[in-house]
């Protein structure tokens, strides 16, 4: 259950009701506020990587910590993955951790190796539709994650099963505790792509050369793992009560493939993903990666004012806002430069910019391009936080004299 406790004294919304408000494209009282913190959290509270990741009691602390010393603000921006199965599994690439393959203080990094084939496209479209998508993962697990190896299908399953327990049980628990403090939990569950997973599966050549040669076959096999997708997705994020799915479109952006491509191959399991979220009642935040802008103008056939929006850096932000404003909620975007080099007063300036021009009208929510940065200054988060409170309450604007 939701707490009716407000983030800031002048506030007359929960953070709930604001973030939901900004969903449907309403004017809440005033702009939310969403931070990605997961890097730059145990490097704030001078944790070893090691620990903060490996450790949930770790993890909770120093989120504690940045709350109590950087914060408040409207939005728990979720990610920490309990199980290193689990973390396989929605990123699908190989990842290294720090403290197992890297040393404790390093991040964890992705390695892209080749683990599907061409013939795989084939066994997904002449495969079942039921339980498609998780089908694929863990017959892919095998072949890249080390946790999974020499598993079957079975076996894997079982564990998946564990795994996800282990995950629901740490997220509800540490979901309690952040609904205490008045804030919105931002995902309910998340996970790559179909499209996108082949894309980092086959790796950028080699797709991008299957794009070339059986394109076809690339745009039939995402649609069918999409109904899958959208399933387990539903599933997990009422199983973590929390009605949200992040979907990660790492690889569809105009940085990877054309306008084309997209609109052909990609848009259409994507909008099946994206309406049988709806149809369940919940929001798909899709999580845009990369240079997005010729794709937006196909995208407006997605179902108005129930989509997220959120963006890195690469998209102009300024005209995504005029080109798809007024069907999605628009979700960024401070630079990450400018939160690691930047000053409080230039971060404070284009937050205001980003208030006003963007947030113009509702259906806004500040955050960063993607992840505050592991090297972003306190005092430049600080300003994030500063800026929703001074120039974020919509009954507040100041309108320009009228000429007598």
């Amino acid at each position: 259950m939701n707490s009716a406790k407000r983030i800031y004294p002048k506030d007359s919304m929960t953070a709930q009701q604001r973030f939901d408000a900004a969903v449907r494209l309403e004017t809440p009282d005033r702009v939310p506020l969403s931070l990605m913190l997961y890097y730059f959290a145990p490097v704030y509270a001078g944790v070893s990587m090691h620990q903060y990741m490996a450790d949930p009691g770790t993890y909770a602390s120093v989120m504690k910590k940045v709350w109590e010393e950087v914060g408040p603000w409207d939005i728990y921006y979720n990610i920490h993955p309990v199980s290193r199965l689990i973390y396989s599994y929605v990123l699908m690439m190989r990842t290294l951790w720090p403290g197992y393959e890297l040393a404790e203080d390093e991040m964890a990094k992705v390695e892209e190796i080749t683990y599907m084939n061409p013939e795989d496209y084939d066994s997904v479209i002449d495969g079942p539709e039921l339980l498609g998508d998780t089908l694929f993962r863990l017959r892919m697990l095998g072949r890249f994650c080390k946790e999974a190896e020499g598993a079957g299908i079975a076996s894997l399953a079982t564990r998946m099963i564990i795994h996800l327990a282990r995950q629901v049980r740490n997220w509800r628990k540490d979901f309690k505790w952040w609904r205490e403090q008045g804030a919105a939990i931002q995902i309910g569950c998340q996970a790559e792509m179909p499209f996108d997973t082949f894309s980092q599966a086959r790796n950028v050549l080699n797709f991008s050369m299957d794009l070339m040669r059986t394109p076809e076959k690339i745009g039939q096999a995402s649609t069918r793992l999409a109904a899958s997708y959208a399933t387990f997705s539903v599933t997990v994020a009422r199983l973590m009560g929390v009605p949200t799915v992040q979907c990660y479109c790492h690889r569809s952006s105009n940085s990877f493939i054309s306008p084309k491509q997209f609109e052909e191959l990609a848009l259409p399991g994507l909008e099946v993903v994206v309406n049988r979220i709806v149809d369940a009642g919940m929001t798909p935040i899709l999580h845009c990666d990369g240079d997005w802008l010729k794709n937006l103008p196909s995208m407006r056939r997605l179902p108005a004012g129930k989509v997220v929006l959120q963006l890195d850096g690469l998209t102009d932000i300024f005209r995504a806002k005029e080109v798809i404003g007024d069907r999605m909620c628009i979700f960024g975007d401070v630079p990450a430069a400018l939160l690691a080099e930047g000053t409080p007063t230039e971060v404070g300036e284009y937050c205001h910019r980003l208030i006003e021009e963007v947030g113009k009208g509702g259906g806004f929510i500040l955050a960063a391009g993607c992840e505050v940065p592991p090297n972003a200054k306190a005092e430049c988060v600080r300003a994030m936080v500063d800026a929703v409170k001074k120039y974020g309450y919509y009954g507040e604007r100041v309108s320009p004299p009228v000429a007598a």
